[in-house]
């Protein structure tokens, strides 16, 4: 069963592939396109190298079934490999990069044999399966928070974004909100990208670089000394905060 974890763990582009990132269509598209290109290149990279640890004797056709799995994600890697290096291209380059990789995903799968054949075939690997809790389908994305929306509270400074000029603010906010940058934190710019599913994309422009992170209800990110907070995240609309951290 460990061996078998172990191989669904590096072998989850096959069954989970990461899905392209929606077009919020703002200045931070590109850099969702190039992570898209860096994740599909870690989970290809994974296949060979999280199997290295994995004896081929210690599993049934356990040689066969690396073989089948490595040899085609080694060779897209290899691809894909050189678009995630494209960290400068324009927008109009990362789509189709994006476009390119993401059509062959979905045409990604073993040369060879595969596990639902060997499960269906050999009861001893199914137990195994039955009971890898890692074999079982997983989001690519399940890292990223997902939340049904709630209600709102009143904010406390209502839909006056000017408040948050200083650092410190609870504000009403909608998707494409601009949120007044405290500057003195090296702020250029403070979106709400989208609201969505209970989810709050927000995107900052810093004088250092960009960053973007996904807040559902009660979570906040740390952006060069000011805490950023999902108050509440409801159904088109989010409690928004700022504060020193």
């Amino acid at each position: 069963m460990d061996w078998l974890n172990g191989f669904c763990r590096a072998t989850r582009v096959f069954t989970s592939p990461a899905e392209p990132p929606p077009d919020l269509r703002d200045e931070f598209v590109a850099m969702d396109l190039s992570l898209y290109l860096s994740t599909v290149d870690i989970a290809l990279d994974s296949v060979k190298y999280g199997t290295t640890s994995l004896s081929p004797d210690a599993f049934p056709r356990g040689a066969e079934l690396l073989s089948s799995y490595s040899t085609p994600a080694e060779r897209l890697g290899a691809e894909v490999d050189g678009y995630a290096g494209h960290y400068g291209a324009s927008e109009d380059v990362l789509r189709g990069l994006v476009a390119e990789t993401s059509s062959a995903l979905k045409t990604l799968k073993p040369e060879g044999l595969d596990l639902a054949t060997l499960t269906a075939a050999d009861g001893t690997v199914a137990q195994a399966h039955e009971k890898a809790d890692d074999c079982r389908l997983q989001d690519a994305r399940s890292g990223r928070p997902s939340a049904a929306p709630v209600a709102l509270p009143a904010a406390k400074n209502g839909e006056n974004l000017a408040a948050c000029g200083d650092g410190t603010c609870e504000v009403l906010v909608s998707p494409a909100t601009v949120v007044p940058a405290p500057r003195q934190y090296g702020f250029l710019t403070l979106r709400v990208r989208s609201i969505a599913g209970g989810v709050m994309e927000i995107g900052a422009k810093l004088e250092y670089g960009s960053m973007t992170s996904p807040l559902d209800t009660g979570r906040s990110t740390n952006i060069n000394g000011i805490e950023v907070k999902a108050v509440a995240v409801g159904d088109g609309k989010a409690v928004l905060s700022l504060s020193s951290a």
